[in-house]
């Protein structure tokens, strides 16, 4: 994002996680494991460790005494060999020297090693020597734990290591010269889900036979039994050697100094880190062979140009031109300032004031100052919800078009929102029963005492008694007839 100038794509070197030195002596060609053994007759164990990004191995033995680990100054697999080919000499490089339980055809020796995660599908290998008078059989499972066929072992074929210069001095101390004839070869048989090597009797020397599995193996199985003489055999691993290479540029052409770039393995797990030079390269050296990633981490104020992570297989061969570039990172932002008052103009101290794009989410918030002013920064351009929301009042929602024109002014109402009061329950009041209506007392009728066409004299007093009892005559009233009596 755009904050002023762009800085400079530099970060400081970074100190790999992980030094990328070959487990044991590294050559040209590849690198041997080393070897660690612990334990006593029937009953060892150990490890093997291969070049970085090759999963460990830990390993079991039922091997009689002495089972041990020689340094390979005395006995060694020349470069001439068919296995040294491939993958180098393995003079002065430890390998494992094993028995079988017994010296007995009928009590084999049974070493298992179990690997970390499975093994790359090619590029590595293993080799048994000393295969004389002896029975080796070679079985391994696969990534799903399932047998793998004896093809797919990679069993290459067999050899007699002093047929050789410079040959060992150990074990090649008789025999025929290096390039004559007569070396012991064991024999071999490829079955359905094992290989068989044979030795042919007698205690000779150099008689070995090598392989490159050709799938992942979770484990590996070697069985081994005493046929004549002195029974001992001998285990190498190597493993290949790749690197990742690449360029790291801005707008494909300029070199880009001190990006950090990180390597990591099929499970994730990170192999190496490190940052690219002055001319924007970076290099991954001596790795095993595998499929890895290669991550960019993106400097401030750029972008990357496509992904910032590529794959990176090396199961074959070398992976080189692993590019990366990157682009200045030209999204514009803005302030989207304002101010909150009430609806008299008073400004409105510590209002919430939040910024949501269409979706909801929030893209900006911050609250108001005494003077009820807000800045909302790095805004990138588009259409808006401002939602003001005042100190235990009701929200004030507004649509908003960044960039602004001017500071924002917003009305918003200050008024806690109330709480409603609970209502209470209304009691019944009790119907009384109502009275017994009285029934109205007869008025008696008067007697006709009065003769008729006799006058009553006005008296003066208003209406006669004449008129009121014509009033209740009318009303349906019975009247009652006075009678004054008239004196003189």
């Amino acid at each position: 994002m755009v904050r002023g100038p762009v800085r400079a794509a530099a970060v400081a070197a970074v100190t790999a996680v992980l030094t990328l030195m070959a487990a044991g002596a590294a050559h040209a060609e590849a690198s041997y494991g080393e070897v660690t053994l612990t334990g006593s007759g029937g009953d060892y164990s150990g490890t093997v460790t291969l070049p970085p990004g090759f999963p460990g191995a830990t390993f079991t033995s039922d091997s009689r005494a002495a089972a041990s680990v020689p340094s390979g100054s005395s006995n060694w697999l020349p470069a001439a060999t068919p296995w040294g080919e491939v993958f180098g000499s393995s003079q002065n490089q430890a390998y494992l020297n094993l028995r079988p339980a017994a010296d007995s055809a009928a009590s084999p020796s049974t070493t298992s090693y179990v690997f970390d995660a499975p093994t790359p599908a090619g590029g590595w290998g293993f080799a048994l020597g000393d295969i004389d008078s002896d029975t080796a059989v070679v079985t391994a499972l696969d990534a799903s734990g399932d047998p793998v066929s004896g093809a797919d072992l990679g069993f290459e074929g067999v050899f007699n290591y002093c047929d050789a210069s410079p040959r060992p001095s150990g074990v090649c101390s008789a025999g025929p010269p290096a390039g004559g004839t007569g070396f012991d070869l064991p024999v071999s048989a490829v079955g359905a889900s094992d290989v068989t090597l044979t030795g042919n009797g007698p205690d000779t020397g150099g008689a070995a036979g090598w392989f490159q599995p050709r799938v992942a193996l979770s484990s590996l199985t070697v069985e081994f039994a005493w046929q004549t003489g002195f029974p001992v055999y001998h285990t190498w691993f190597a493993s290949q050697l790749r690197s990742v290479a690449g360029t790291v540029t801005l707008n494909g052409s300029e070199p880009q100094a001190g990006v950090e770039v990180t390597l990591t393995g099929p499970s994730g797990e990170v192999i190496a880190t490190t940052a690219t030079a002055e001319d924007g390269t970076y290099a991954f050296p001596g790795l095993a062979p595998g499929e890895y990633d290669v991550t960019m981490t993106v400097p401030d104020g750029l972008t990357a140009v496509g992904p910032s992570t590529l794959p990176a297989d090396v199961v074959t061969e070398d992976a080189a031109g692993v590019d990366f570039d990157l682009m200045e990172d030209a999204t514009e932002v803005f302030e989207v300032p304002g101010t909150v008052t009430d609806p008299e103009g008073e400004p409105i101290p510590e209002a919430e004031v939040v910024l949501e794009d269409g979706d909801g989410e929030v893209v900006a918030e911050t609250t108001t100052d005494d003077d009820g002013d807000f800045v909302l920064p790095d805004v990138p351009a588009g259409d808006y919800e401002l939602v003001v929301t005042p100190p235990g009042a009701d929200s004030t929602r507004i649509p908003v078009t960044v960039p602004v024109d001017e500071p924002l002014a917003i009305t918003a109402d200050p008024t806690p929102t109330p709480t409603p009061s609970p209502s209470p329950t209304p009691t019944e009041e009790p119907t009384e029963e109502p009275s017994p209506t009285e029934e109205p007392s007869p008025t008696p009728s008067a007697s006709p005492t009065d003769e008729p066409g006799e006058e009553l004299p006005d008296t003066g007093a208003g209406a006669g008694p004449a008129v009121i009892a014509a009033l209740l005559a009318a009303a349906g009233v019975g009247v009652l007839a006075l009678r004054r009596r008239v004196t003189g």
